[in-house]
């Protein structure tokens, strides 16, 4: 007889494989919420990071925000990887993210206004047989305050097997401060609703905080996948060519005890 952890997780592999993307609720409890969103805020207004489309980002944050590791190698981050994966043996890409505000758009992070090919620039593979599997690479969301219809995730249902930006359908992703959501990064998703400039919910979007950290199943979609996101991360970061994104060894050690690998290229 399963436990109703092993029901749920479960439930969130088919719902990932069927549609894309699946919740989790209350993963992070509020005094990790509250350090998490603290890290980030005080790193920000440091003047760190990097202004992206409204939003400032800080590429590689487990190892370039200080005091942040512990988040993207969480046990219930790393839970609901293995869930989303459906399987114990998984991979940190290397990709960690630390945003404050808001993107618009419809996206698929498979490497759309990346590398030139909108639809599977990070995998190196054709879009009629990238998205025709299950899922190898998610990423997840941790949203750092409660979420509201104009500043929650939209995702067009099951559009990880559609090979097209376009958004057949939109739902948002409403959640409280402590839930996570997990996504197959071939997901057609944005970031946020177009608020009036002089909108009150122009504060809010700017104010929201969150960070995201992908992992993938042992294979050639994730090493792509991992090789490619780095070598933007590195773009991003304005490091010189061939040296390496820095690494916090806490950060690893960490992955590394809960039985995580890392991409070897990271």
């Amino acid at each position: 007889m399963p436990t109703a952890t092993e029901v749920l997780n479960s439930e969130i592999t088919d719902q990932v494989a069927s549609q894309g993307f699946a919740i989790s609720r209350s993963r992070l409890d509020p005094g990790e919420v509250h350090s998490a969103r603290s890290l980030i805020s005080t790193h920000f207004k440091a003047g760190k990071g990097v202004t992206m489309e409204g939003a400032v980002v800080q590429p590689a944050a487990a190892h370039l925000v200080p005091g942040l590791a512990w988040l993207y190698a969480h046990p219930q981050i790393i839970d609901l990887a293995q869930s989303a994966l459906g399987t114990s043996n998984i991979v940190f890409t290397g990709h960690s993210d630390a945003h404050q505000g808001f993107t618009l758009g419809w996206h698929k992070d498979s490497g759309s206004k990346a590398t030139g090919n909108e639809l599977s620039g990070y995998f190196n593979e054709s879009p009629e047989t990238l998205f025709q599997s299950d899922p190898e690479v998610v990423k997840i969301g941790i949203y750092l305050q409660d979420s509201i219809s104009h500043n929650c995730l939209r995702v067009d249902p099951g559009s990880h097997l559609r090979p097209s930006i376009l958004a057949v359908s939109s739902k948002e992703v409403i959640m409280q401060a402590g839930d996570l959501v997990v996504f197959d990064v071939r997901i057609t998703h944005a970031g946020a609703k177009q608020p009036e400039p002089d909108s009150p919910v122009m504060k809010i979007l700017r104010d929201r905080v969150s960070a995201f950290v992908s992992f993938g199943k042992p294979g050639r979609r994730t090493e792509e996948f991992s090789r490619t996101n780095m070598e933007r991360q590195r773009r991003q970061l304005d490091l010189p060519e061939g040296e390496p994104v820095p690494t916090d060894a806490g950060h690893a050690a960490l992955l590394a005890s809960r039985g995580v690998t890392m991409w070897n290229g990271a």
